[in-house]
């Protein structure tokens, strides 16, 4: 009973430390949310101005700061983002990407993020080809991630044929799926250039569907 005792306090002070180990650690995987109240453009305001801030460590907070930056990069900011604004939170989140793909190399979107933002950044252009093309590895059958990837190659005119073909593979995809079509179509009106290659995957497919396709292009050609 004695060394029970003598122990007692031992033991508290051991709990109590554990404690505060728990509530820092709430702490920082809690600070995105709290610090800014759940405004996505001040979060990316806060991560370009320090960006070695302690709570980027945290794996739930980069999750956080990949979905704000996604919502950046399809222009999704509530308010929107100043120009003069634009150039620095890109630059900050195409590390915030780079940091996620390193925690997670085999996660497609992610590596579509990062593409999303070194295509923004001229001296990180080969990092864009080479991140979609990885996002392609990754994910060759999720039709959301393809539609994106064929819009954002549709952006560089420059792309290698393997960025080419990621944009192929792409399109046939996207033909295989009733969603993947409709997306198809208004691809097929909003950028003349890919017509032959979403034609050619077209024509693959079963009669059905290719009448779909067409059903698709004339109701929004309206």
């Amino acid at each position: 009973m004695m060394s029970l005792k003598l122990s007692a306090p031992l033991i508290g002070l051991f709990s109590g430390g554990l404690l505060c180990l728990g509530l820092y650690g709430m702490s920082i995987e809690a600070s995105p949310f709290l610090s800014t109240a759940g405004n996505s453009v001040d979060r990316l305001r806060s991560v370009a101005a320090d960006p070695d801030v302690p709570f980027l460590s945290s794996k739930r907070a980069l999750t956080v700061f990949e979905f704000d930056c996604r919502t950046l990069a399809f222009g999704l900011t509530t308010p929107p983002i100043a120009p003069e604004d634009r150039t620095r939170l890109n630059e900050a989140c195409y590390e915030r990407a780079r940091s996620l793909v390193e925690t997670a190399p085999g996660n497609a979107r992610l590596w579509l993020t990062l593409a999303q933002f070194a295509a923004t950044l001229p001296d990180k252009r080969d990092i864009a080809f080479q991140a979609l093309e990885r996002s392609r590895a990754y994910g060759p059958w999720q039709y959301a991630l393809a539609i994106e990837r064929t819009r954002l190659i549709a952006t560089l005119p420059d792309a290698p044929p393997a960025v080419m073909a990621v944009a192929d593979g792409d399109t046939q995809t996207l033909s295989a799926s009733y969603r993947g079509r409709e997306a198809l179509a208004q691809i097929y009106i909003t950028e003349p250039g890919r017509r032959d290659v979403i034609t050619a995957a077209i024509e693959k497919r079963a009669p059905d569907e290719q009448r779909h396709f067409v059903g698709r292009i004339q109701r929004n050609m309206r």
